[in-house]
Order: C-alpha cells, then structure tokens, then sequence
C-alpha cells in the first residue's frame, strides 16, 4: 500500500530568512511504520556487483564507489518503495511525494523497472542535486519507474528541483527559483512551464506528442505548446480536487501570503511571498491545521488527512542546507509534528545509535523483508516512544494542550541556543573537522536523548490505567470470535463509571484508507466484577476480535489500545497480544 498524503515546501535562497534553501517535509504512511535514523558509511563496491531492492524490481550494476548517508527509513510489513529520506556527505537532500492517479497506468517498464532505486542509488552517487537529478532521468529512460507516479525533491545548498515521474520512461523536471516558495501535497504541482527554458526544465523528450497522442491535450495553435499545463495532461482532476490534496495545499497559501483560493486549478506551483520565511515558520507549515475539519466529530483531534501534519505523519523534517554540508541542520519531529517537538541536529555528524534498532546493513535487508520481530512491539525500541505519546495525546485533550506548551517553550529555547552552536562548531572545524563533527555529534545525542525523555515523560502521565487482553493470541481470520479485555480498578479510579458509548479497542495505526482506524471494535458487552482479587469491581469488556484486530499483522506482537472515557474524563489503555493468521 502506497502512502498518499506527505507534504512538501520548499524555501529558495533569496525567499528564505537565513539566505539558503529550506526544505521541510511531512513524511506520511498508513499503516504501523517503525521509523529509524541511520548514518550509511561511504563504501568501496566489488566489480559486478548489482543493487537489489523490490523482490520484482530490476537489479542495478553498482558502481565502484559510493558516498555517505543520513538513511530515514519507513519501516512497513510489506516494505515501502517511496517513503524513505536521504541526505548524503555532498549535500544532497532527497524526499518525494505521492501524486498517484495518472493517465499513465500500463505504460511498460524494462527488467522490472526502478522504484526504490531511485532514492537509494541517487543518495549514494550523486555530489550535487542536478547531478542526482540526472541520474534518476537515467534510471527513469533505462528501466522504467513503476508507480503511476510522484514528485521528487533533490536539492543542495545551490539549487532545488523537483521532478515529477509517470509510470514509464516519461518525467518532467523544474528547477524551483531563488524567490520562490514551491510546496505541493499528493498530486502534481509542476502546471504551465517554459519548455524551452532549458536551464531551468528539463522534460523527456515525447512528454507533449504523447499527452497529444492519448488525447488529454491540445494546443490552441497548431504547434505552439506554450499552452501545455502538466498536471492538466497527465493527472485527473479528481486527484488536484480532493479535499486532503487541495485544502493543505490551501492551508499553506492562506498562512504565507493571507490569501484564500478556493478553486484548486487556481492554485500555482508557486508563489514569491512577501516576507522572507525562517526555518520555524516552514515547523508551522508542517504541523499546520486546517480551519475546515469539525473536530467535534469523532472525539479524535486528529482524524483525516486535511491537516498538512495529520494522523499520518510519522516523520517530519526541516532542513536548511548550508555551503559546507557539515554544518547543515536539521530539525525533525520524531513522530506528528502536531504533538511533537522538533529537535534539532547535524546530519552529517550522524545520529544517535540509539535512533534505531537494527544496524544500516539489518536495516536495508528488512526494508522489503522485514520480520515479525522487527515488526514487534517493545519499548527497547525508542520508537515506540515518541508513536504511543502521540496516540495517547490524541485522545487526551488536557494533556495535549499542557504537551504543546511545552513544546512552544523546548523550540524556543532551542532556537535561541543554536546560534551558538553553530558559532562552536565553526570555530572548532577551523582547527580541526573531525573534533567539530565530534561535538556536533554529542549535541545530536544530547537533543535526541532529551526528546526521548520528553515523550518518556509524557508516557507516564499518559498511562496510568491498566487493562489486560484475557487471550495470548487473536486470529486474524476469526470473523465470529470474541475477547474480553479487563479494565482494572485503582485506589483513585472507579473502572465502574466507564462510558460504554465511546470505549473502543483495537490497534491506534490508521487504516489502509488513511483514516483513523474506523473498524476498531465496539463493546458487545461489559460485566463489573473483582478480576484481579483486590476488592475492587473491574470492567471486564466483550470486543469481537474481528474489530480488534483490524490493521495488525501476522505473526507481530502488537500493541492493542482501549479508549474509553470514566466520569467523562478520557481514558487510554493499552496490553500487547499475538497476532496470528
């Protein structure tokens, strides 16, 4: 399953507060997706040795050298092709966004053409983003890409492209200008360009005679495509119109310029805004709400994907790119950025170890064979953390509101001490590289180690009640099965006053729809007993597994949640429980 709502802004030189390219990028999948932090070594390759990734994709010679990486990888069960991001020893920045829904469908690909690959092979080779974007037309014009079709950012600290690819051998590319802020959603952005501007676009060679050929364009003049429009040719106006493309894309023109576009073919690929924009305000863009979702509706603050950073973003990054790439940074939340801090760090001075749980070479083996025990739940796997804080904070409004306090004051105090950090790190690096990349480093551990303590923290307001699933395992293909799942009483709690009416089970990972898990299990029935011995009646609640096991997979020891409310106060639970076929 493709993931279909990331978001993403890009900042030009000129248009920018710090006078470099800022990116920011919401990273969103459906589904239960570990994330991880690597630093990949540059590496020397054997003759002949060939790149492998999807089991059906095709296998690309290496070549003799390759360069170093910060790896964020989308861990997923059936492994993600397109949601992982790069930023390489060069400078390079590498992130795409979904625009599936094309009228290229069934277009061919040769060998079993390129998808991951194009992320992977770009971060490993290219020294520049107009190289990286070179190397990805070579991949596109020799293999092939699979998916129907994405936008790709490569950017370094000179330029930023971005590049939409079809499915198939056809793409176009656009070099985003220095005053200039691009953003697009999940359809194509890339409209009326200059195909003549061959500085700036970069377009396959048959891009308008095919749009021509299969009839979704038509020039006004016979031979004058002055009037061709990409995303009008080659993307269904049902993908630009839907609510969760067109109302983020919304959301950002409303908070950079004031302006309101209702009509979403309006809407350009661009804008130059009036004030320049700071790496904070692109943080806004990214955790940004939209003013048209009731929030009253499900009790959930976070329930669709109208929101730039929604119920599906697991990952979120800001990245200013410097001349000297040392001295880059980055400011990431290490899961929604809604009800996440962005905590910033060195990418070139590697991430803390801790920011993931296998190593780089582990890591790459899983990405598309990943198994049940990577899969599994277990808090020496920090990433649980930062992703149970959240799905706490979602249902505890009070909480939320005193956590995103927090968070005002843990940027601002942030921002106010890296000026300073940066001025050391400079300092050190003219004497010594290697000792400023050491320092850099401990304040990426410091950072991380702090934000880790922070959703620690936030765990154990969080989590104060207990519930136990009174079955080890539940089947996946039990349609008529039922578990009970106890709610036990506390000195201070009475599970007796529970509100039947809004108590769910199930697991907290939005569905395959991108939506807020709406087939997680009803009550059939609660009893009120002493289960535990301690005098005190307990809930003992009858969920039918079916519900409750809705987006789990097999052979995972997954984390199921009760959420429920008692004397009106919002309550979450959650036990963990084998999840068979």
């Amino acid at each position: 399953m493709s993931n279909q709502a990331c978001f993403t802004v890009i900042v030009g030189k000129k248009a920018s507060s710090t006078g470099e390219i800022i990116i920011g990028h919401n990273e969103d999948n459906d589904r239960r997706i570990l994330t991880n932090q690597y630093w990949v070594q540059a590496a020397t390759h054997e003759k002949g040795e060939v790149i492998e990734y999807e089991p059906t994709a095709a296998k690309i010679p290496q070549v003799e050298k390759t360069l170093g990486y910060w790896w964020t990888q989308t861990l997923a069960p059936e492994g993600y092709s397109f949601s992982d991001g790069f930023f390489n020893e060069a400078g390079v920045f590498i992130t795409s966004n979904n625009c599936g829904d094309t009228v290229e469908k069934d277009e061919s690909v040769n060998e079993g053409g390129v998808g991951y690959g194009i992320r992977r092979i770009t971060a490993e080779r290219a020294h520049s983003a107009r190289e990286a974007l070179q190397i990805a037309i070579e991949l596109v014009e020799k293999y092939g890409y699979t998916h129907q079709g994405r936008t790709y950012t490569f950017a370094d600290h000179n330029e930023a492209w971005q590049m939409a690819i079809l499915r198939g051998h056809r793409y176009l590319a656009r070099k985003v200008q220095d005053d200039e802020v691009a953003f697009l959603a999940n359809a194509y952005s890339l409209a009326n360009v200059d195909l003549t501007d061959k500085d700036n676009v970069i377009a396959s060679p048959d891009l308008v005679e095919h749009a021509i050929q299969i009839g979704t364009y038509k020039p006004a003049k016979a031979g004058d495509f002055s009037d061709f429009n990409f995303r009008e040719a080659y993307q269904p106006d049902r993908r630009r119109a839907v609510p969760w493309n067109k109302e983020r894309v919304q959301t950002l023109v409303k908070m950079v310029t004031g302006e309101t576009i209702e009509d979403h073919n309006a809407i350009p690929q661009s804008i130059v805004p009036k004030k320049k924009l700071t790496p904070w305000d692109v943080q806004s863009i990214l955790r940004a709400q939209s003013d048209q979702v009731d929030r009253s509706v499900t009790g959930w603050h976070l329930y669709d994907l109208r929101d730039i950073g929604n119920i599906d973003t697991h990952d979120s990054v800001v990245i200013k790119l410097t001349k000297d790439p040392l001295f880059t940074v980055a400011w990431r939340s290490h899961a929604r950025p809604y009800e996440t801090a962005f905590v910033p760090s060195f990418p070139m001075a590697k991430p803390a170890l801790t920011q993931s749980f296998m190593s780089p070479e582990v890591g790459m083996r899983a990405q598309f064979h990943a198994t049940s025990e990577q899969l599994s739940f277990s808090f020496d796997k920090n990433v649980f953390a930062f992703v149970l804080a959240e799905q706490f904070l979602d249902w505890m409004p009070n909480l939320r509101g005193e956590v995103l306090n927090q968070i005002k004051d843990y940027e601002a105090r942030k921002a106010h001490e890296l000026e300073s950090i940066e001025a050391r790190a400079k300092s050190l690096a003219a004497i010594d590289r290697e000792r400023a990349a050491a320092f850099m480093h401990s304040y990426n551990v410091l950072n991380y180690n702090e934000a880790l303590g922070a959703a620690s923290s936030i765990l154990m307001k969080a989590n104060r009640q207990d519930i136990v699933i009174l079955k080890d395992e539940l089947s996946l293909t039990d349609e008529t099965g039922t578990v009970d799942v106890v709610l036990l009483s506390q000195k201070d709690f009475d599970a007796t006053k529970l509100d039947v009416s809004v108590t769910e089970f199930g697991s907290a990972w939005s569905d395959s729809d991108n939506q807020l898990n709406r087939f997680r299990a009803k009550p059939l029935k609660v009893v009120f007993k002493d289960a535990d011995g301690d005098g005190r009646k307990d809930a003992v609640i009858t969920f039918p597994i079916k519900g409750a096991v809705a987006t789990t997979f097999k052979g995972v020891t997954t984390e199921l949640f009760l959420f429920t409310k008692v004397n009106g106060e919002p309550v979450a639970a959650f036990d963990t429980v084998l999840i068979t076929e």
